[in-house]
């Protein structure tokens, strides 16, 4: 199983998509991982360097977070 997540970055428009392996307990972990945003260590894009996770609403608006089996 995987995690898979995608970047839209509205500062520069940037679409970049990534996929990690982890280990699984429960098919509802995309959505426990994506329930905590933390907000005071930068969380940038790759591209521009632009921070994505001003508050957990920006971050939710520019990061998509789905579970590959």
């Amino acid at each position: 199983m995987g995690l898979n997540y995608a970047i839209d970055c509205r500062a520069c428009g940037a679409h970049s998509e990534y996929h990690t392996t982890i280990v699984v307990r429960s098919k509802n972990t995309h959505l426990h991982l994506a329930d905590h945003v933390d907000t005071e260590c930068a969380i940038r894009c790759p591209v521009c360097r632009a921070r994505l996770n001003n508050s957990v609403a920006e971050f939710h608006q520019q990061v998509t977070i789905s579970l590959s089996e």
